[in-house]
């Protein structure tokens, strides 16, 4: 199994169309639906190749789903679809 890196991590934040805001130490990506932070993850600077495996749980997916989201077999809206099954979001909630 491939493991997450400095650039899934970006991926997944480009793909959901979220801008990383700079915190001293780290990046933060914070995940919102209607308005409210659902997940957030950091992201490690440094070299490219840097283990990001945390972000996976932080984000409520496994280990291959967080990779099909950051190379596109998954869809932001299938994402989001995830979340709403595993009951992170409202099934009511468009």
């Amino acid at each position: 199994m491939a493991r997450l890196t400095t650039d899934h991590a970006e991926k997944i934040a480009g793909k959901l169309g979220i801008r990383p805001e700079r915190g001293r130490k780290h990046d933060h990506v914070y995940i919102r639906w209607e308005g409210r932070i659902i997940a957030s993850y950091g992201i490690r600077r440094g070299s490219r190749q840097l283990a990001h495996d945390y972000v996976a749980e932080q984000i409520f997916l496994t280990p291959r789903e967080a990779i099909n989201l950051a190379r596109c077999p998954m869809s932001r809206d299938e994402y989001f679809e995830v979340l709403r099954t595993r009951g992170h979001i409202p099934r009511d909630a468009s």
